[in-house]
């Protein structure tokens, strides 16, 4: 998914783009963030799924019982692409304008009582921001819950997972456009072509080794938290590590 930040929010509905670069920043560098585990410290379509529940009465119960069996495939080792498209067929039927509407009160609620950046790559970011660079988000998550996010953080383009929606505006349970691994790095080129940008001028931070080609594409990549392979990665390649805690007075948010 291509969103801007400038596109009316109505609209939360698969591509809406303005096309083109921003005026006056071609050629300049390029900051692409995953979110998830990088720029905050939660997995938000999760979230998202749990406010719905509480809000229809559950006691916690229910989400277990949705969660329970795509940690169970999670821990298998499977692939994050196919543990995200039994999510979406665990939704089937759900209307994407209520998700998208209900992201928009669940993202208020969770501002209120403190979202658990983390603290390192926010810091980052607004440094990218002061610098004039452009800012882009890469995430295997979905618009509904990921938009309130990055608008709240100012991030120029945003770059998801699409579910495939039905003529009605519900999931169908397929996915038609996912978001991790290699679809990253193709996403990040397209970008980087779009804004005439020198990759080994841009910038990438993410958490996860399934992440390490969109990593590989520019010249300053930067490895959030403590995950093995990518630490490993990092100090085979001289690339900096950052820490993975979030900002003071927050915690991480469970699956």
């Amino acid at each position: 998914m291509t969103t801007d930040r400038t596109t009316d929010r109505t609209t939360d509905r698969m591509t809406a783009d303005r096309g083109g670069a921003a005026p006056g920043r071609r050629g300049g560098a390029v900051a692409f963030f995953d979110v998830d585990e990088t720029l905050v410290a939660m997995k938000n379509p999760f979230e998202l799924v749990r406010y719905r529940l509480r809000g229809q009465g559950d006691d916690g119960s229910g989400y277990e019982e949705f969660v329970r069996p795509l940690r169970e495939l999670a821990a298998t080792g499977l692939e994050p692409v196919e543990v995200s498209r039994a999510f979406y067929r665990a939704l089937a039927g759900v209307s994407w304008f209520e998700l998208c509407d209900l992201g928009r009160r669940w993202y208020a609620d969770l501002r209120g009582r403190g979202v658990p950046f983390v603290a390192s790559t926010v810091a980052a970011l607004r440094e990218h921001q002061a610098r004039g660079h452009v800012t882009v988000a890469v995430s295997g998550a979905w618009a509904a819950s990921l938009r309130p996010i990055t608008d709240d953080l100012g991030i120029d383009l945003v770059l998801c997972t699409e579910p495939e929606l039905d003529q009605a505006g519900r999931l169908t349970g397929e996915v038609a456009r996912p978001m991790f691994g290699a679809a990253k790095a193709v996403a990040v080129r397209s970008v980087l072509e779009r804004y005439g940008a020198d990759a080994r001028a841009c910038h990438a931070y993410a958490d996860d080794s399934t992440d390490l080609d969109m990593l590989d594409l520019v010249g300053h990549p930067t490895v959030v938290g403590d995950n093995r392979v990518l630490a490993e990665v990092a100090a085979d390649r001289g690339w900096p590590v950052v820490p993975g805690g979030t900002v003071p007075g927050t915690e991480r948010l469970r699956v």
